[in-house]
């Protein structure tokens, strides 16, 4: 049973912008994304998020880095807490309703020891039944130990929480670590898929646990490379005497929503090709096993489709109009900001539980 909802802050609770400020310290937009990129790659928010030091010594040490922006980085220290610009659209008022329904509320998030500045801002953060701030733990999202106080701390079971952030890196680990986790981008979204996560353990319960292995295998399949359709297709392959090779080789081609050209999202695919093996028909005359087939498929992708919105690659990633006609063949580099910005993962963790909680079903 569900019973903590675990939210990290920057773009879950508030938002921020870093530009509205940084902005204003440059002679150009050029220059202050020249100064983010430094702020990001260099680690330097990292070391903030840490607080292995003071703020006052990293902006010091950033100071020290990058003589030539002296001035401008004191002013961003000055200024950090002014990134915060408001509480996201619509998550106070839910926040409210999930207290009322009897959830408990936290927060985990990597965040300075200014937050405590925007907390006494902003309401929302008085919904909360406690915190863990990475600042004050020197541990940071997405490695497991920031997972593992939160729920040490609060004498919380993994399995009985979901956890809510915007990067995908910070969502995967949480899954790891054995919670339930929603990839954060609006307070609609979001209920909508704690609901449907809710509504999973009302029909099936808990995964029996090689089912949930499975789960696991696909999400770690996609953030290793492989596609959305590979990735789920081979966790489940060797169920029907497919090895590993040759369930990816099957596979590779629905990617992208087929060959990349933004149809049936690919991780979608993989359920119509895993019914097939679990209960295709081959006797060509064999209308009734044929039907069942087809009864099971729409079933499933009835389910994909509530959780997600849609089945089409180009609807679950917002392309519309030229950019989805123009779609290339080649395929995107598997890079940070990816990773960060796709929802596939989250796509394929959600076919393969559908698939898992199929087979869960016929146990």
């Amino acid at each position: 049973m569900i019973r903590n909802l675990i939210f990290d802050f920057g773009k879950v609770l508030v938002d921020y912008d870093y530009f509205g400020v940084i902005d204003g310290f440059f002679a150009s937009h050029a220059q202050a994304e020249e100064f983010y990129n430094h702020l990001m790659d260099d680690k330097w928010n990292e070391k903030i998020d840490r607080g292995d030091s003071t703020f006052e010594h990293i902006i010091r040490d950033m100071q020290e880095a990058m003589p030539q922006w002296r001035d401008e980085i004191g002013l961003f220290g000055e200024r950090y807490t002014d990134l915060v610009i408001g509480e996201m659209e619509g998550m106070r008022d839910l926040l409210v309703r999930l207290k009322a329904n009897g959830y408990r509320l936290y927060g985990l998030t990597n965040w300075g020891s200014r937050i405590y500045n925007t907390m006494r801002q902003y309401d929302i953060f008085q919904l909360l039944d406690g915190q863990v701030i990475s600042s004050e733990e020197h541990v940071v999202k997405p490695e497991r130990e920031i997972y593992e106080r939160v729920c040490g701390r609060f004498g919380l079971k993994p399995e009985e929480c979901v956890f809510a952030d915007d990067k995908t890196e910070n969502v995967e680990a949480a899954r790891a670590y054995g919670m339930h986790a929603i990839l954060f981008k609006s307070a609609v979204q979001y209920e909508a898929g704690l609901n449907a996560i809710i509504r999973q353990q009302d029909t099936y319960g808990h995964l029996p646990a090689p089912l949930e292995g499975r789960v696991r295998q696909a999400v770690d399949n996609f953030m290793q490379g492989y596609g959305c359709c590979q990735s789920v297709v081979a966790a489940f392959a060797d169920i029907y005497g497919l090895d590993d090779a040759m369930a990816k080789r099957i596979a590779a081609g629905f990617g992208g929503g087929v060959g990349r050209m933004r149809m049936m999202c690919g991780a979608v695919s993989a359920l119509v090709i895993l019914v097939g093996l679990d209960c295709g028909q081959t006797d060509g005359d064999d209308r009734q096993g044929k039907s069942e087939c087809y009864k099971t498929v729409q079933a499933l992708l009835a389910k994909s489709k509530e959780q997600n919105g849609s089945l089409i690659c180009a609807e679950i990633l917002g392309l519309k109009g030229s950019v989805k006609a123009q779609s290339s063949y080649v395929a995107s580099p598997r890079t940070a900001e990816y990773y960060r910005t796709r929802p596939c993962a989250a796509k394929v963790e959600s076919a393969a539980r559908i698939f898992a909680e199929y087979l869960a079903a016929k146990q």
